[in-house]
């Protein structure tokens, strides 16, 4: 079973941010949560651009899928929609990356746009978001939203 661990040292923060190709600046201003499989770190989450009871961006890089379990999700949800107090999360992929398009949309996410040759290598970005009443991972009597 997968579980996060609050990181503070910046370390999980780079190591997203080295595995997306993302600036790391941005990422370890955010949230950091490493992701623990069978005592072993094999991922992490970052939660960037947090505006206090608005929204977060995240980002998601591991080097195991084991990583995604429905108890790791809720603690991922969590932490965004209750914890930070967030009313939507936001997560830019890109096009060409099925699987993880794929599990966003299972999740919950929904594509909201597209940024055309936004990576260095021409591809393009999809974004997608969720609002936190459209989160079916989260206990919403504690959010106090309603589910969608």
């Amino acid at each position: 079973m997968s579980e996060l661990i609050y990181d503070r040292s910046g370390k999980t923060a780079r190591f997203v941010a080295d595995g997306l190709r993302l600036d790391p600046e941005e990422l370890v201003a955010g949230h950091a949560f490493a992701i623990r499989h069978n005592n072993k770190i094999i991922g992490g989450v970052t939660f960037s651009g947090y505006i206090p009871s608005d929204s977060a961006w995240i980002s998601i890089y591991t080097t195991d899928k084991h990583w995604c379990s429905k108890i790791c999700l809720k603690q991922i949800f969590g932490i965004a929609f209750i914890a930070l107090n967030c009313r939507r999360l936001n997560a830019l992929i890109c096009s060409d990356n099925h699987a993880s398009i794929s599990l966003a949309t299972r999740c919950g996410f929904v594509l909201e746009g597209k940024m055309r040759k936004y990576y260095s290598t021409g591809q393009d970005a999809l974004v997608l978001g969720m609002l936190a009443s459209e989160c079916k991972f989260i206990n919403h009597k504690t959010t106090g939203e309603n589910h969608v």
